[in-house]
């Protein structure tokens, strides 16, 4: 892959929630979500190969990247306005970058890529959509009696299908449980909860004893409603393609 190819594989557009994305981008993308796990930052990062020098803003957008354009053919990126003293006179374009958006400038060409054309020549490489249509399986396409689980009369502890699928007695009592009774996520704090070395009859390691102070931040949940613009509960399930290949 070039270098914007790869960067939009890896951090792509908000695209499953919007109406305005061209057919082929959204194709291109939905193939990319097969081959890779979305990476949503929140992050400005920049990138060359030694051609293409650019910066790419995560589909979130939480972080801020501003940048000029100057008359002596220089590109100024930056989180902040002000990082580099500048001649005012001397600027000729000026501007943020966008959620899910890529300033791309190509030094062979010496020009600035324009984002919308740079991604539609991509999304139009390859049969994404025809590759999707034929492969990929959807779940309202099963046979309805594959949907339905029996019911029985293990205890949820003892069940072997939570160890099958990853889950926890912790995770269904304070995630899974709160979540069908209220409806909506539960906050919890990031920090260690185990009982002190000191109040603990069993052996413990003598760091153990032992406690970093740091700052106690809840971050809430982000807002499915607000955000649906950026969110999608869309999930894979099965083998990885090779994304070499």
């Amino acid at each position: 892959m070039t270098m914007p190819e790869a960067v939009m594989v890896m951090a792509p557009e908000a695209w499953q929630n919007n109406p305005r994305m061209p057919a082929a981008k959204r194709a291109f993308y939905e193939w990319a979500s097969c081959i890779m796990e979305p990476w949503d930052g929140p992050a400005l990062f920049t990138f060359s190969d030694g051609r293409y020098c650019g910066a790419s803003l995560d589909r979130n957008g939480l972080r801020p990247c501003r940048y000029y354009v100057t008359s002596d053919d220089r590109m100024i990126c930056a989180s902040e306005v002000g990082t580099v003293k500048i001649d005012a006179a001397t600027i000729v374009q000026k501007g943020r970058l966008m959620p899910g958006r890529m300033l791309l400038v190509d030094t062979r060409e010496g020009a600035i890529v324009d984002d919308e054309q740079l991604k539609m020549q991509f999304a139009h490489q390859h049969p994404y959509q025809e590759w999707i249509s034929k492969y990929q399986i959807r779940l309202e396409h099963l046979a309805p009696s594959a949907q339905h689980v029996a019911i029985d009369d293990v205890p949820v502890s003892r069940d072997r299908r939570l160890r099958m699928f990853g889950y926890s007695a912790e995770q269904l009592n304070l995630i899974i449980g709160p979540m069908v009774q209220h409806g909506k996520e539960p906050l919890g704090s990031m920090g260690n909860d185990t009982v002190l070395a000191c109040l603990d009859p069993s052996p413990r390691l003598p760091y153990e004893y032992f406690r970093e102070l740091f700052a106690q931040v809840t971050n809430p949940p982000i807002d499915p409603i607000r955000e649906k613009i950026v969110m999608s509960l869309a999930c894979h399930v099965g083998p990885e393609g090779n994304l070499l290949e």
